[in-house]
């Protein structure tokens, strides 16, 4: 689909302005990113990570494998980037890639676009991975070490309730005040099951067929108690970008979509449809999460809007102009809370009644048309 047309741009508006309300979504397939801290990590812990086994490495693989195993180079250690791969309902006894005690568990996780925390505590999902980090090494100089893996990511809105930490009234935690825990977690099940990492500094967004969780990965209090000094709780070691995904959901959109990426879109704040009142300021701005190891280095960024059956697209200069244009173009990166200029140099002053569409969306030709694969959402300025 290629936006040049007055037919398509009324598709496309008719398309924004339907709500993605699709409920009962399962997890079938996506990836989990996670990005080591080595100083944090070492400092904290004195973990080093000395390898990582993905899904596909572990194939045929038993536990005891694990230790004596060399995966990664030195290089790809380097990049400190360690690639989970999501699993689906179906990875049971009978799944190719499955072996107990390493890579052992199904997602079994419905969602809702609109509300992802309305049931996540009744889920989980599934991660095949497995970390192997060195320890100081014996006095006789023999190698230890220690390994994560076999994660389960779960939600439990408890956990950001305040308490004693090791039920000791003069340790107060306050989770959410002090640390912004989100009430996800993950859950190790190598060796010994211990929620390993508590998930702070959440992001969430979400489209009709999936949806990007990001965060901090911080120590959880279980570990603390097991193996840190108090002073280590919720120490962040690593940070992640993860992409939850429903391939049927997937494949039945009627155009091409670009797998987990996530173009967002607020007004003041807001989602959807912004109500405010005149003569109220508009404070636009657009996030893009990017949960995806494919790398799309050559990108168009649009964002527009109608006004009076007319499409206003943001230029290089992040100037309003009725001529097609991309606002940016380059890789498509991560990115949270750019700031987008006012529609009113166009439309004027605001009045009751008033409704304007507008758009964010990213495809991956760059070529200053918006065309598939793309993604877009939509925010609407809605004047009380």
């Amino acid at each position: 689909m290629t936006i040049t047309t007055k037919t398509s741009l009324a598709a496309l508006y008719s398309l924004c302005l339907i709500s993605p309300g699709v409920n009962g979504l399962e997890v079938t397939s996506g990836e989990f990113i996670q990005i080591v801290h080595p100083t944090a990590l070492e400092s904290s812990s004195a973990f080093v990570v000395n390898d990582f086994f993905d899904e596909q490495s572990m194939i045929g693989l038993v536990r005891n494998d694990l230790t004596e195993t060399t995966v990664l180079t030195t290089e790809q250690l380097g990049s400190n980037t360690f690639i989970y791969a999501l699993h689906g309902a179906d990875f049971n006894g009978d799944h190719p890639n499955r072996t107990a005690g390493i890579n052992s568990f199904p997602s079994q996780f419905e969602f809702d676009p609109t509300n992802i925390l309305q049931s996540a505590g009744t889920g989980r999902i599934g991660l095949g991975g497995v970390m192997r980090f060195n320890l100081p090494p014996r006095d006789d100089g023999t190698p230890r070490y220690f390994m994560m893996g076999d994660w389960t990511l779960e939600y439990d809105s408890g956990r950001k309730e305040n308490y004693n930490f090791n039920n000791n009234p003069s340790s107060p935690i306050k989770p959410v005040t002090d640390h912004n825990v989100s009430g996800w977690f993950l859950r190790n099940h190598i060796d010994f099951p211990i929620i390993g990492y508590e998930v702070l500094n959440q992001t969430i967004i979400t489209n009709a067929d999936s949806f990007y969780l990001s965060g901090d990965l911080a120590w959880s209090p279980e570990i603390v108690q097991a193996f840190f000094p108090e002073s280590e709780l919720y120490r962040p070691v690593s940070s992640f970008v993860m992409c939850a995904q429903d391939d049927k959901a997937l494949a039945e959109q009627t155009a091409v979509q670009i797998p987990c990426i996530f173009p967002n879109i607020t007004l003041n704040g807001q989602s959807d449809i912004a109500h405010i009142n005149a003569p109220e300021s508009i404070n636009l701005a657009v996030d893009l999460g990017v949960a995806s190891s494919t790398d799309y280095p050559n990108a168009d960024y649009f964002v527009a809007f109608v006004y009076q059956d007319t499409f206003y697209w943001l230029n290089a200069n992040f100037e309003w102009t009725a001529t097609p244009a991309a606002a940016h173009q380059g890789s498509l990166v991560d990115f949270r809370n750019i700031a987008i200029p006012s529609p009113t140099s166009v439309i004027g002053p605001l009045y009751s009644g008033m409704s304007v569409p507008i758009y964010f969306g990213v495809d991956t030709t760059q070529n200053g048309v918006f065309d598939e694969p793309y993604r877009y959402t939509s925010v609407t300025l809605q004047i009380d």
